[in-house]
């Protein structure tokens, strides 16, 4: 299992040529879509910028990003699918830039499921093996136990039409791991599945690598699954790295406001534009609040900062910012009550405890606590202070 270092990666796609007259229209739409793009160079759009990052033997790696990031670029470059137009790829010490994919020993598990329809489950997790030429007798106990792990022992001679999406997806897990590769690259793999699926399988897929100790490489839009799965979270956003690092760091110690709003976006609270005085002292729903001597010294000749606080970390209590509730939600066990204090809308999140259900009512008052403890400074480029 390598060590997969990538120094200075950069991937520019050709702009959409516009000729003849078949399909103009739609290759005009996406020239225009490409044009629109907030990175474009003379050659193209660049999908990935001088990325820098080492995915170290046996973890397990979450590269997390909105759409268009460069997520699934940068899979497909480790692949050996894409060659980038600048840097090296290194396994281990050796580079890897003119390596063919067939040649990596890197397996690849999409979203979409590409079963073969007329097999069974164990014709489809066998066939890597087959294709070797392995011994039959030496495949089928591979197949049983991997089968077993991935809860698809009672499946084995179901076809794939026969399945559940996400019993599909167990078989394409199950049939990238028999051949036993050195990497696992998931692009996506859960998008299709509902919200209960998507939890068990989370949970098998963490069990799978403390069992296989393979290098996985995980692609997301889903702030749940990374934070769930990852020993480590790369963080994209248009192809430039923001951070890098555990998941309760990107989480408690987001580098920038832009991977603070990301994780958590839904019940992340941002107030701007907050004046700071020469002294660095400021005000927040008329509390007065201090910058320490680092964040004075970080924000320079700026007068104003953004101040950021999850929702988790707020609390209705007997003191506090008087506010009065809009409306309630419930996200899983998360009470998510929407208010408004002096015109600023505020997310306060609770865990439901069967209390709690019917103690927030519309129009109700109430008072919000905030702890500075909790608080995530921004200057106006978005950096933390």
């Amino acid at each position: 299992m390598p060590k997969i270092t990538l120094k200075d990666v950069t991937m520019i796609y050709p702009f959409q040529k516009v000729t003849g007259l078949i399909g103009r229209k739609q290759k005009q739409f996406i020239l225009k879509q490409q044009q629109d793009m907030p990175y474009t160079s003379n050659e193209g759009v660049i999908a990935l910028q001088h990325f820098d990052c080492t995915f170290e033997e046996g973890s397990f790696t979450v590269v997390l990003g909105p759409s268009g990031s460069g997520k699934s670029t940068l899979l497909r470059i480790i692949a050996g699918l894409e060659r980038p137009v600048l840097g090296e790829i290194y396994f281990d010490d050796v580079l890897f830039n003119d390596v063919q994919a067939q040649e990596r020993d890197v397996a690849m598990v999409f979203q979409n499921y590409s079963l073969y329809p007329n097999q069974t489950v164990y014709q489809n997790i066998a066939f890597p093996l087959e294709v070797k030429h392995i011994p039959r007798e030496e495949i089928e106990p591979e197949v049983k136990k991997i089968a077993e792990l991935l809860k698809l022992d009672e499946k084995l001679n179901k076809l794939p039409q026969e399945l559940s999406g996400g019993e599909k997806q167990r078989v394409v897990i199950a049939r990238s791991l028999i051949r036993k590769p050195s990497v696992i690259l998931f692009d996506e793999p859960f998008s299709n599945l509902d919200v209960l699926m998507r939890k068990e399988l989370r949970n098998e897929l963490k069990k799978i690598h403390e069992t296989y100790k393979t290098t996985f490489i995980y692609v997301t839009h889903d702030q749940y699954d990374a934070l769930f799965l990852a020993e480590r979270i790369v963080l994209l956003k248009d192809g430039i790295k923001q951070m890098d690092a555990t998941a309760a760091d990107v989480y408690n110690y987001p580098a920038n406001r832009f991977c603070a709003e990301f994780i958590g976006s839904s019940t992340f609270n941002t107030f701007e534009d907050i004046p700071v005085s020469k002294d660095g002292k400021y005000k927040l729903f008329g509390q007065t609040y201090e910058l320490t001597d680092k964040q004075q010294k970080q924000l320079g000749k700026e007068k104003c900062i953004d101040v950021g606080i999850r929702g988790t970390n707020l609390a209705i209590a007997d003191k506090g910012v008087d506010a009065i509730i809009e409306y309630t939600e419930m996200i899983e066990a998360d009470l998510i009550i929407h208010a408004k204090a002096d015109d600023q809308e505020i997310i306060i999140v609770e865990k439901m405890d069967g209390n709690n259900e019917m103690k927030y009512m519309r129009g109700q008052e109430i008072r919000i606590s905030f702890d500075p403890m909790y608080f995530h400074l921004f200057n106006k480029k978005g950096d933390r202070i």
